[in-house]
C-alpha cells in the first residue's frame, strides 16, 4: 500500500518539476509545498485508507493468474 502523503508527495514533484525553472531552491519549495497540500487534501479526501499499488492482488514481480477456458 502506498500511503497518501508518498503519492502526493510524487505528484507534486512530477508537477514542480514540469513547471519550475531551475534556480531559486525557495522558490521550488514554495511551489511544492503550493502542489502538495491540496493534492494531499484531495487524496486523503478519497482515499481515507490509502491507494492499493496492486488492487488485484499482483505485484510487479507476479503476473496475473491466465483465466481458466
Amino acid at each position: 500500500m502506498i500511503s497518501n502523503e508518498q503519492r502526493a508527495h510524487e505528484i507534486a514533484l512530477a508537477l514542480m518539476a514540469k513547471n519550475v525553472k531551475n534556480g531559486d531552491p525557495i522558490q521550488a519549495y514554495q511551489v511544492y509545498i503550493n502542489y502538495l497540500l491540496p493534492i494531499l487534501k484531495q487524496i486523503d479526501k478519497d482515499f481515507p485508507r490509502g491507494i492499493a499499488e496492486h488492487p488485484n492482488g499482483t505485484t510487479s514481480k507476479q503476473s496475473p493468474k491466465p483465466a481458466n477456458n
